[in-house]
């Protein structure tokens, strides 16, 4: 492929609230010194002039502080709308520059553990893209455990890596009957397609948005960004289900284009997949899942930054971000978290309910939120933050 026609979209629009009070685009989650967007940037390989991202507003000036992007390479959403919509403005704009380019839709904010073994596996995902009108997947093989998978989407391909299958965010007992059947893989959040591919797929399957794509790009091409921003703002947030009408779900491209593309095959397009090979991924999804990338101490804690542990800490989750520190006491399977002059103090245990709580308290002044009926003692001195369990150690 022609470096040319190729660019790399970086998606880093997501608020992160699991990992409250970091942003997960912008901090250093592995100890590696970079961010993970700059771990995104890296993996591509590509210069900075092929490199866009897609974002909003508020994010511009923290990821161009830590990507030296072309000021042009930043496709800011007027508002937000999900990523379907996000990944349509994206492609009306690189539209104006190659009608028929190819694009790695790659996350902002996960961990990919493997930088040439990732690059190897895009360029085999890109080379199906640029030969034949297909929008690519990269599967990565999933877990045995059935309530992992109701975090992602899935599917499942023939030997030629055709997909035939797909289901986002199975239930339980779907993901029990996957599991069994075996074959299933979990949709990482990056997509291979041409330019061309993505808005043929558009017209057959979202007409509706199709005609505001179009009118949106070619507002676009002649530089009417108000009118652009006008007709972005008719997408919608949430779409009926495009196999169960009567429900509504997010704008995504998994259910906006490949759940329709798999389940109502069309003989002009494709929906096909290429699998994780020699490298390890894993989604951030909320603060225990640090434990499938760092390595634990021998009393099972996890930490980055500068943390302070006395012995009778075990089992916690401990992060501070530069500039902050942490001093723990007697706390065992807790997570603690100091970063934005926000801290987080829970127990393990309540992380699956971590967005609520976060909601709940960010209605209110606060600079500590910690979870209802919480154990601990925490008391802050500026950017020093110092937790113990009340009366011993906390479970």
């Amino acid at each position: 492929m022609k470096n040319s026609s190729f660019f790399g979209l970086i998606l880093a629009g997501g608020r992160s609230s699991r990992l409250f009070p970091f942003n997960k685009v912008l901090s250093d989650l592995t100890g590696s010194g970079k961010s993970l967007i700059q771990e995104s940037y890296s993996r591509l390989g590509l210069p900075a002039s092929h490199v866009c991202v897609v974002t909003v507003s508020d994010m511009v000036a923290p990821i161009a502080k830590q990507l030296k992007l072309p000021k042009e390479n930043f496709f800011v959403d007027p508002v937000r709308r999900g990523t379907w919509p996000a990944i349509l403005w994206a492609v009306g704009h690189l539209h104006k520059r190659n009608p028929d380019a190819l694009i790695a839709v790659v996350t902002g904010d996960h961990v990919i553990q493997g930088e040439l073994p990732f690059r190897k596996t895009m360029q085999k995902a890109l080379a199906i893209a640029e030969s034949r009108p297909a929008i690519v997947m990269l599967g990565i093989a999933p877990s045995r455990e059935p309530s992992d998978w109701q975090s992602f989407g899935v599917y499942k391909a023939d030997d030629a890596g055709a997909i035939r299958d797909f289901e986002e965010k199975p239930s339980i007992e779907q993901a029990k009957r996957m599991i069994n059947s075996k074959g299933y893989a979990w949709n990482s959040g990056m997509f291979f397609f041409r330019v061309s591919t993505a808005e043929a797929v558009l017209k057959r399957y979202q007409p509706v948005m199709y005609g505001w794509y179009l009118t949106m790009a070619a507002a676009i091409t002649v530089g009417n960004m108000e009118q652009a921003a006008r007709i972005f703002e008719q997408f919608p947030e949430k779409i009926p289900h495009p196999l169960d009408p009567s429900r509504l779900v997010d704008n995504s491209i998994d259910y906006a284009i490949m759940a329709p593309l798999v389940h109502r095959p069309d003989p002009d397009l494709e929906a096909r997949s290429v699998q994780a090979n020699g490298f390890k991924w894993t989604d951030l999804g909320r603060w225990d899942s640090l434990r499938q990338v760092l390595k634990a101490d021998g009393a099972g804690n996890i930490k980055i930054g500068k943390v302070t542990m006395k012995k009778d800490v075990r089992g916690s989750i401990l992060v501070a971000q530069d500039g902050y520190r942490i001093e723990a006491a007697g706390i065992e399977n807790a997570v603690v978290a100091f970063a934005n002059d926000e801290a987080l103090v829970l127990s393990q245990a309540a992380l699956p309910k971590i967005k609520e709580i976060v909601s709940a308290a960010q209605k209110r002044p606060h600079k500590v939120i910690l979870e209802e009926g919480s154990v601990f003692k925490v008391e802050r001195k500026g950017k020093q933050l110092f937790v113990s369990g009340r009366n011993g150690l906390i479970q």
